[in-house]
């Protein structure tokens, strides 16, 4: 296939995956089932999904219809198409007991040793609640602190907005938005880890796939899911925001899919309660058998068992010389990261943590900054307001200026 055809394949999955929204398998009354759940101790949630608007059984012909080729990156195509036309399976399964087996073929299960990782954690840890402090602050109040964050990185172009959900705070992409929970409470010691998680990780991967060639370095790549949330909570620890309780929490998730895959909402719930409070439980319990009308049947959603999964994974990565830089290229998977190299037209990261506030610093001081160091500047000089993008910011500080890093 000529590039001209990949492009049009590229726009054409673009739109297509516009139309699958994995986040529907998230029940829309939650907050009405947690009071009949708390008042009656028999009782397990029935949880109701908001109809899908677009047809999936059209979206999946549309998909079944593009053809690919062999070469590295009709192959990548292939198992986008593939990857997608399982998303599309276990959408039309929520509510039903497929919905289980189609969220395995996705995401897997825990195996042993991911299990006994989880379980060291849990039994390590034994404090039920975070300590947090006492400063609390609630969405709209922190608006700005995000937003400002996001400007220090050079992301102008994207938005915090506050909307109902169950997680506390999510990225989407394609609209360049964060989103956080409205109404949550948040600690500032949340803020600062939600700031190097949402931002530092997920917003700036999906940065710099917006850069790329392809839209599909944007969106993600098949499997990127388990690489960016382990990577996310790796950046949490490099910056000293994953305290021993945030782990717990991951490892908590794992547990939870695992009793949930054997048990009902209500068994799964109380083996929570002897680690955690009963809010963290029951909202560990609602992820892991989200995709489920009744609950008190077996199985769920395994999606969880990615961030601990994952965080093992980029740990190793690193270990054995792995480049940190290098799962910056866009949305893409440990897996990937030689093949993404390989095609044309791939331009290196613009944004990198380690690059963490240097472009606003550039950019706010820098008439200051020439004044001091005497240096000419060219490249920033016709882009005032923009880092620069075909030239690698650490590179450039390396090569033509002569600074060690």
């Amino acid at each position: 296939m000529e590039n001209k055809n990949y492009r049009k394949l590229d726009r054409e999955l673009d739109k297509i995956s516009s139309k699958i929204n994995v986040y529907a398998v998230n029940p829309i009354n939650v907050d009405r089932e947690k009071k009949r759940f708390l008042k009656n101790k028999k009782y397990n949630p029935k949880f109701r999904y908001a109809p899908y608007i677009d047809d999936l059984d059209t979206i999946k012909e549309r998909l079944i219809s593009l053809e690919t080729d062999t070469s590295t990156l009709g192959l990548l195509f292939k198992e986008i198409i593939n990857t997608l036309l399982m998303d599309i399976e276990m959408l039309k399964a929520r509510g039903n007991q497929n919905f289980t087996h189609q969220a395995i073929m996705i995401w897997g299960v825990p195996d042993k040793k991911l299990l006994q990782t989880a379980k060291k954690i849990l039994n390590r840890v034994k404090a039920k609640r975070r300590d947090d402090g006492k400063k609390i602050f609630i969405a709209s109040k922190i608006k700005m602190t995000l937003n400002f964050a996001l400007f220090k990185y050079g992301l102008r172009e994207w938005q915090v907005k506050e909307k109902n959900m169950i997680a506390s705070a999510a990225v989407k992409s394609a609209d360049r938005e964060l989103l956080i929970k409205k109404n949550e409470k948040f600690s500032k010691r949340f803020i600062e880890r939600l700031i190097v998680h949402e931002i530092g990780t997920h917003i700036i991967r999906a940065e710099n796939g917006l850069r790329q060639p392809y839209k599909i370095f944007s969106r993600g790549l098949p499997g990127y899911l388990m690489t960016e949330e382990g990577l996310a909570v790796v950046n949490e620890e490099i910056h000293g925001c994953l305290d021993p309780f945030t782990l717990k929490i991951y490892a908590g998730r794992i547990l939870a899919v695992q009793r949930a895959l054997k048990g009902s909402f209500r068994s799964t719930y109380n083996f929570l309660c002897k680690h955690f409070t009963k809010d963290t439980a029951w909202r560990l319990t609602v992820r892991a058998k989200r995709g489920l009308t009744d609950t008190s049947q077996i199985g769920g959603c395994t999606k969880d068992i990615v961030y601990l999964q994952g965080y093992l994974a980029i740990k190793k990565f690193l270990k054995h010389g792995g480049k940190i830089d290098d799962l910056y290229y866009g949305k893409i998977g440990l897996k990937d990261i030689e093949q993404v190299k390989k095609i044309e037209g791939i331009v290196d990261p613009s944004y990198l943590p380690t690059l963490r506030y240097f472009m606003f610093f550039i950019e706010t001081f820098y008439e200051q900054l020439k004044n001091i160091i005497f240096l000419d500047l060219p490249f920033f000089d016709r882009y005032p307001l923009k880092l620069v993008q075909d030239v690698h910011p650490l590179r450039y500080l390396k090569d033509k200026l002569g600074i060690k890093l």
